[in-house]
């Protein structure tokens, strides 16, 4: 099986310059699991997760040490996170090397790609580097189990 037979095309698009704020409001949307940031040519540059954006806002995501410390009230993360995002944008907080499989690729090489990099998700790009989808391990399980009678 072809992952262009079961990528999802519906996808979140950004250029380097877009605010922050309007890359939070696509993840809320949840059109794709991550959403594309794209040069002038619509080639993929990078990707912006939740992850992404967590850690560009709250430094002190990943510290559970520090995390602790913190008081209970919200108005702490609310005017830390908003301080730290104010004035970023994709190209501040975006991973710029991105693993990316063709539409032409098997679902065995898409799930290779998985495991070797711990990913969940992968950008599908034509041949002049433009996303037509991506396609997650969710994705890959429902069809294959659908297949099975599962």
């Amino acid at each position: 099986m072809r992952l262009r037979e079961l990528m999802r095309t519906n996808l979140s698009r950004a250029r380097h310059d877009t605010p922050f704020g309007e890359l939070v409001a696509a993840h809320r949307r949840r059109d794709s699991r991550l959403v594309y940031v794209e040069d002038e040519a619509g080639r993929l540059v990078g990707v912006v997760s939740c992850y992404d954006l967590l850690r560009a806002a709250l430094p002190f995501y990943v510290d559970s040490s520090l995390a602790r410390a913190l008081p209970e009230d919200t108005s702490v993360l609310r005017n830390s996170f908003a301080a730290a995002c104010r004035d970023k944008t994709a190209g501040d907080v975006m991973t710029s090397h991105v693993v990316t499989v063709s539409p032409d690729d098997t679902v065995f090489a898409a799930e290779a790609y998985f495991a070797e990099g711990r990913h969940n998700v992968l950008p599908v790009v034509d041949a002049t580097g433009r996303v037509v989808g991506e396609v997650t391990r969710r994705t890959i399980l429902v069809v294959l189990a659908g297949s099975c009678g599962l």
